[in-house]
């Protein structure tokens, strides 16, 4: 009986890249904090945005937290912003303590699930669950040009991958790969 498992791993990558869109402008999402005003992702044009989508409660969004702290200590001095945005229901009242316990170094806040899902163009009548963390990251014009889904090969290596993909994106563009696409999972 043929399964999945049984098809070659480069296969998959190979058909996953195959099918990457080509980048797309970045819809808006306000980013809500406690005792601070919302964050737009609009405000931070002209920088890379990575921009992590996660569950305060989530073991591997807790432990990305950690791979995004350690890689914006060397990127946040070369343009980059990087923003985490919680979306489970209770992210409002669980946030003050993930801050306090996980001490991000970038902003946090928090949004609805339906904002999430108006932001990744997820259709009400999607089944396949929203797996975390999401990453998704913009270029310096607000252009995706790169959206990871929480099950997605990426979060093998995530700091390896990220990096890679930053130093890709801070890197002064010729004509001809200013309109090249970059990784995209949509």
């Amino acid at each position: 009986m043929f399964t999945f498992r049984s098809i070659p791993i480069f296969t998959v990558m190979a058909l996953t890249a195959f099918a990457a869109d080509a980048p797309v402008p970045s819809p808006p999402l306000e980013i809500l904090r406690p005792n601070a005003p919302p964050i737009t992702l609009q405000q931070y044009r002209g920088k890379v945005v990575v921009l992590a989508l996660i569950l305060t409660t989530c073991s591997h969004c807790q432990q990305f937290t950690g791979v995004l702290n350690a890689v914006s200590r060397e990127y946040s001095p070369r343009g980059v912003q990087f923003l985490e945005c919680a979306f489970n229901p209770d992210a409002q009242a669980t946030l003050p303590e993930f801050v306090q316990r996980f001490q991000p170094n970038f902003p946090v806040g928090y949004t609805s699930q339906v904002a999430i899902n108006a932001y990744l163009h997820r259709s009400v009548l999607t089944t396949r669950p929203l797996y975390v963390p999401h990453l998704v990251v913009l270029d310096r014009a607000g252009w995706i040009r790169a959206d990871y889904p929480g099950e997605d090969a990426f979060f093998r290596n995530p700091e390896a991958g990220l990096r890679a993909l930053l130093d890709n994106l801070l890197r002064p563009a010729s004509p001809a790969k200013a309109t090249s696409a970059r990784p995209s999972h949509r």
